[in-house]
């Protein structure tokens, strides 16, 4: 049995979107976080490390000109998290897009997050 209920990885996304108009949010990325932890989006390299987590996100979000996230966080059997999202996001030059997929998230016995996994959905339904 699963079950949802509100988690860190809740208040990690609730905290990129507001990222889009107050970049100084990332600075709070600490508090969802490891300091070594793994966020891996798709195909692209893993990146490793709080600095180097807030580094990218800062990149990834800096054109973008409003994002919105819609999900549901499920805590596994394991304890791993699985969040099944859709964004929708306008880049700085009036671009539309969206995109949906899964995440897979593990957490530490602090609460932090140790590594996020996020799923296109081509290959969230293989994992």
């Amino acid at each position: 049995m699963t079950q949802t209920t509100e988690t860190v990885v809740d208040r990690y996304i609730t905290l990129v979107d507001r990222a889009v108009h107050e970049p100084q949010a990332l600075a709070e990325l600490g508090s969802v976080f490891a300091p070594e932890a793994t966020v891996r989006f798709g195909d692209l390299p893993p990146v490793t490390g709080l600095a180097d987590i807030t580094e990218f996100y800062r990149r990834f979000y800096s054109d973008m000109a409003d994002s919105k996230h819609v999900w549901t966080t499920t805590v596994l059997g394991d304890g791993t998290l699985k969040v099944r999202f859709i964004a929708a996001w306008r880049s700085l030059d009036g671009q539309l897009a969206s995109q949906g997929g899964t995440e897979r998230v593990t957490v530490d016995a602090n609460g932090l997050i140790t590594e996020l996994l996020v799923l296109g959905p081509e290959t969230e339904e293989a994992r």
